[in-house]
């Protein structure tokens, strides 16, 4: 499969209709596409997914396609605006035209689309002849065959969504397919065996089952009811497995990123400590604040009065007044005790007597004609308040207190500091508690899908069981058939050739595996600068080892983001270069391959410049098309090693973050 061209109109970023052609010649067989993030290169990737199979992989609203700019001049009872994308490849000696077309319109104020429709048409190049597809089952099988949806993420591959590719579960379907071997299994999956209605082996057992008494009919159906139970039982198991592998990947990838993310979230623990200190303190100095109101009420004004009163002490000593009254007496009360006529010692008061004399001159020392006994009075207090030293008491209150808001203050500066430093460092990087959130959830899912895969196993034991007691019954039964003995020697031949087959696909499965890691591992080695080994599992999945020099010892690697992306790179090359030249033979007839190209979106993501460089070298020497979507930055270090096997190129241009172009 070779892609031609690509046609777009009005989907997503880009307004308006456009083609991008894709030239290939064996030694300029690259396209280079430029643009920076949110440019739209990985729209014009989705265009292959949604043309191919009407799905688009989006972070924001990937139903709806329309072009954001056009949608919103649209009003009620506007002619419908269409999206539309066509792609033309040569496939197997024919030129393929497929077309996805989606009609959008404005209904009540709100944008809605008609279901898309798809068209596929071909030409046989030998003969010039085209011809059209017209059921659309019929059309879906044919894109199937060209490029089946299951593998179409290795060869429309989003470098930057994408998770380790070479580690999914689904790599055994997908490889085998790839490299013929799936010819074999269905040679094999067509002759089946006995439990199975539709296979050849299990239409023999039919045929059996007609001529047989109803006692050996009974008992086939009942093997056949047990065989469908366990086919229907292991596809649970399958699917359980699966989703187990896809969970445990994406568990080994959060555990790498709680890993690494570890001292980041010591920082932002630390962080929050400190916020909570400055909180704490900074009521603290509220409260001491909210205070001051009620100190100053009670005792600032004798505190602020003191030099006053000191003043005062002096003139009054100067002044000399002397203080001949008696405290808390008054003229009245003198007044008084002379008209009672005695005094309260019992002493007789008359006019002109001693006592009467006496009271008439303290008079003129008590309030209110003198203010001897006021001032008595006020020296009095200035004493006794001085005496208890309470000014001594609120100086202090009020040191301290001033004392201890500028020592929070001073640590809540510090604190701020050390946040800001701590901000400083944690700056650009992922907070690992989301992670953690995550992966709390990945080993539920876990546990629950093994709990549904040991239930299957269970099932598929015990139905095992009752198929194998109803099989014996049947088939004594059955041996007593005339008909039934010509049936067995060909079921007899059958089961030869299925055992001829199997054998021969376990074999060259085990080739092709072989050969598989070898040539990932010469292409790994190419692209990687280091010392390291990849070894292929049953499930075609790759296990990255160390070498200890020492010991030769293989070690388990570590793998940071950038070596995943060499590591998936070196996996799909590899893939795709025994792909190019690989075809199966059986007894000497080839069974035919076909090569894929490679459309890869930011295929340097997270690659160093010498990797980059590697990549760019290696991808095109492996596919016979590479159609490459690349970041202006990594291009400057691509483009010295590439650039010789460029045969056209493109330029992103963003006007908007809904309008792109392409030139």
């Amino acid at each position: 499969m070779l892609i031609k061209s690509l046609r777009y109109k009005n989907f997503r970023q880009f307004k308006g209709e456009n083609q991008i052609v894709f030239p290939c010649e064996s030694q300029k067989n690259v396209t280079i596409i430029l643009g920076d993030n949110t440019f739209g290169k990985t729209t014009l990737l989705q265009m292959f997914n949604w043309c191919f199979y009407g799905k688009a992989i989006f972070n924001d609203n990937p139903d709806f396609l329309l072009n954001l700019e056009l949608s919103s001049a649209m009003y009620n009872g506007d002619n419908p605006i269409e999206v539309l994308v066509e792609i033309v490849l040569e496939h197997k000696g024919h030129d393929y035209t497929i077309t996805r077309k989606q009609d959008y319109l404005k209904v009540n104020g709100t944008v809605i689309h008609r279901d898309a429709q798809l068209k596929v048409s071909f030409k046989d190049l030998s003969i010039g002849k085209t011809e059209y597809i017209e059921k659309d089952e019929d059309m879906k099988s044919v894109i199937n065959l060209i490029l089946p949806e299951d593998l179409s993420g290795y060869f429309f591959f989003d470098t930057e969504r994408v998770q380790n590719v070479a580690g999914r579960n689904d790599l055994s379907a997908a490889v085998k397919g790839l490299l013929g071997l799936a010819v074999l299994e269905n040679a094999i999956g067509h002759l089946g065996k006995e439990e199975t209605k539709k296979s050849v082996i299990g239409s023999f057992y039919g045929e059996l089952k007609e001529n047989d008494d109803s006692k050996a009919a009974d008992a086939l159906e009942e093997v056949q009811k047990a065989e469908e139970e366990c086919i229907y039982q292991q596809s649970i198991r399958d699917n359980a497995e699966s989703e187990i592998d896809d969970y445990e990947s994406r568990k080994e990838c959060l555990e790498r990123k709680i890993g690494d993310l570890q001292a980041t979230t010591e920082l932002q623990t630390k962080k929050d400590r400190l916020n909570r200190n400055i909180k704490s303190e900074r009521s603290a100095v509220e409260e001491m604040y909210s205070d001051f109101p009620i100190l100053f009420g009670d005792d600032s004004v004798w505190f602020f009065a003191q030099p006053l009163y000191r003043q005062a002490m002096e003139f009054l000593e100067q002044a000399k007044v002397d203080d001949k009254g008696i405290s808390d007496v008054t003229a009245n009360t003198i007044r008084e005790l002379i008209k009672n006529g005695r005094c309260l010692c019992g002493a007789e008061i008359v006019d002109g007597n001693a006592a009467y004399v006496h009271l008439m001159e303290q008079i003129k020392f008590v309030p209110p004609e003198s203010i001897g006994t006021t001032i008595k009075n006020f020296k009095k207090d200035i004493q006794r308040y001085n005496k208890i030293n309470a000014n001594d008491r609120f100086f202090n209150t009020v040191q301290a207190r001033i004392a201890n808001i500028l020592r929070f203050g001073q640590r809540i500066e510090e604190w701020e500091d050390e946040i800001a430093d701590i901000e400083r460092q944690i700056e650009g990087k992922d907070d690992a508690r989301k992670y953690q959130i995550e992966l709390n959830d990945v080993k539920e899912r876990i546990k629950e899908k093994t709990k549904v895969k040991e239930l299957a196993i269970a099932k598929i034991a015990e139905v095992n069981s009752r198929k194998e007691r109803f099989k014996k019954i049947y088939d004594n039964l059955s041996a007593k058939s005339e008909k039934g003995r010509e049936i067995r020697r060909y079921l007899a031949y059958t089961r030869k050739v299925l055992k001829w087959l199997q054998e021969y696909y376990i074999e060259e499965e085990r080739k092709i595996r072989s050969e598989l890691q070898e040539r990932v591992n010469m292409i790994f080695q190419r692209m990687y600068h280091g010392e390291r080994l990849l070894e292929i599992n049953e499930k075609y999945q790759t296990v990255l080892y160390s070498i200890i020099p020492e010991t030769h010892e293989k070690v388990i690697s570590g793998e940071s983001e950038g070596l995943i992306r060499v590591k998936n790179f070196a996996f799909i090359a590899g893939l795709v270069d025994l792909a190019k030249d690989k075809a199966l033979k059986v007894d000497g007839d080839k069974l035919e391959n076909e090569p894929y190209p490679l459309i890869l979106d930011a295929p340097f993501s997270n690659a160093d410049e010498v990797h980059i460089r590697n990549i760019s070298r290696e991808l095109p020497m492996v596919a016979e098309q590479v159609i490459m979507f690349v970041m202006m930055k990594d291009w400057r270090y691509a483009e010295p090693v590439i650039l010789d096997r460029v045969n056209q190129m493109y330029t992103l241009e963003k006007h908007s973050d809904t309008y792109s172009t392409i030139s």
